[in-house]
This record gives structure tokens, sequence and C-alpha cells, in this order.
């Protein structure tokens, strides 16, 4: 009766397991009378009532049918489901503190560790600029990179600056052929790494004759720079940018102002200057410093004096 049923609604016995939440197999045995794997007690009974209701039928009548089919219920074999609920964690006052104690002694262990690793490692280094084997035409280059942040950086055995992240940018005075460039940076426990960039310059063939400066005091500063050896050279004229690159050896240049000229050198021990303004005639410095140190914003101006 309830599989003709279920049939003629069309219903399949998986959409009937899903709709009433009785067992697949339970479905089976009460449509083929195969009562040998149900319980012969009340819940049996009350899956056929929920069964038949579903299927549109007098569930009651149909559950009495089926009762009566089995020869009735079995005394004493109906048993209450036992609920069984797990055992509930409850946190104390002292076991959450012990909990906040291992969490922060195992932070502390993992941040010494992490910095412990840090050190012992080599520094990473990635050189951004130059990329390698670069042909460029002119005299001055940008290397940049980046390195693992407290690392000393070298450019060309010449120390370089970094900010907080290892970000680092310095500008290095090439000469005409291939120049090899190589960045090293060192860890505090004397770990280093270091990348190599080969870079092919073409310089132009500059003119070796010196400019001279103004043969009379003026108001006005004139600055002759030369160098003897190819550097790079920074100019600015009254704040202005007036010449950025590399001055190759036995280059000389003029730069005039109204206030001041300022210049930047890269050797300044083979860099020299012959200044002109209103208080000085033709007073030449040479060198400018040390050999291979890096002189910045030298400034000269209008009124400087020079012994």
């Amino acid at each position: 009766m309830l599989k003709t049923r279920r049939q003629a609604l069309r219903l399949s016995l998986a959409q009937v397991e899903v709709d009433t939440k009785i067992r697949g197999k339970f479905l089976t045995a009460l449509e083929s009378g195969n009562y040998e794997i149900l319980p012969n007690d009340i819940y049996s009974r009350g899956f056929v009532q929920h069964y038949a209701n579903h299927l549109g039928l007098d569930g009651n009548k149909v559950a009495a049918e089926y009762v009566e089919e089995r020869g009735g219920l079995a005394v004493g074999e109906t048993k209450a489901p036992r609920l069984v609920r797990p055992k509930r964690l409850v946190f104390t006052g002292p076991m959450l503190a012990v909990l906040a104690g291992v969490v922060v002694m195992l932070g502390v262990l993992w941040y010494l560790l992490w910095q412990f690793s840090s050190l012992a490692a080599a520094p990473s280094l990635a050189v951004t600029n130059p990329v390698s084997d670069l042909v460029i035409t002119g005299g001055v280059i940008d290397v940049s990179g980046r390195t693992t942040p407290g690392s000393d950086v070298n450019v060309n055995d010449s120390p370089v600056l970094t900010d907080t992240d290892g970000n680092f940018s310095e500008k290095v005075a090439l000469q005409d052929g291939v120049n090899a460039i190589r960045v090293t940076s060192k860890s505090k426990l004397g770990k280093s790494t270091t990348v190599t960039r080969n870079v092919l310059a073409k310089l132009p063939k500059m003119d070796a004759a010196e400019v001279g400066v103004p043969a009379a005091l003026f108001d006005g500063i004139a600055v002759a720079v030369s160098v003897k050896e190819t550097t790079s050279v920074v100019v600015t004229v009254d704040g202005q940018p007036a010449w950025n690159g590399t001055y190759v050896a036995g280059k000389s240049q003029l730069f005039t102002g109204k206030n001041d000229v300022s210049i930047t050198t890269g050797n300044a021990g083979a860099t020299s200057v012959t200044i002109t303004n209103k208080v000085v005639v033709g007073k030449k410095l040479s060198p400018l410093g040390k050999e291979g140190e890096i002189r910045r914003n030298q400034a000269f101006a209008k009124d400087t004096v020079i012994p």
C-alpha cells in the first residue's frame, strides 16, 4: 500500500528520505514487508504513521494495520533513546592565565628564532638597476636596489645609505668601456652577499683644454670646474640644476651665476676649481679634497673669500 501510493505520487525513496528524515533502509523494509530489521516497538509504529501521513494517507489507520500485521507490539522492548551530552570544557581563571603565558612564551620564542635566523643568514640583495650587460651612452648611472634592512651596502667598496626598508640608490661614474659595478651587502654578523653588474659605457670625446674665469672682479660668481680623472659631477647655479653627469679626465667647464654655484663631486682629489667673484680673481683650489673623497654641495658665493 505504501509503495503503491508513493509511486502514484511519483516520489522516489531518496526524496521521501529527505522529506521525512526516515532512513532509506527502513522505508524499503516497510514497503517490502521485511520487518526483521525494524524494531517491534512504538518507534517503528511512529515511522509508519509519519510515512503514511506524508503520502496523504490516514497515518493512524495505516499504523494500526502495521501493528496488526506484526501481531502486536512486543512488550518491554520499547526503549527511549538516550542522549549522551559531551562534557563541556570549562575555562577557569588560572587555566586562562596559564594559556596566556604559554602563548606569550611561544610568541617570544618564535620572534627570537626569527631574529637569530635573520642575523645568521647572509642578507638578501636585489639590484634593480642596472640590469646585466647593459650598454649606455654617458658617464654616470644610477645603481639602486634593496637589501635586508639593517645591512651595510657598498658600491665598488664605497658605502651608500639605505632607508629603513633596505632600499638604496647611488650615482656611479663610469669610464669609457666595460665597467664592473660590484654591490655588496653585509649583515651585522659579517655575512655578505655580492652582486656584480657589467656596464659598457660609451663616453663622448671631450676637449682637454681648460676654460678660464673672468680676469677681473665682478658682481657675481664664476667657477671653472676641471678633473684629472673621470668622475661624476653635479652642479647647481643659483639653486637651479646646471650639470649632472660624468666628467672624463681633462674636462673643464665654466659656470657663472648671480649669487652662488654649488658643486658635488665623486672624487674630490681629482677635482679642481678656479673662482672669480666680487672679492677674489682667478683663485684656484686644487684639489678640492682627498683622493676618492665624495664632496657634496661645496658652495661658492659671490662674496666668498678664499685665502
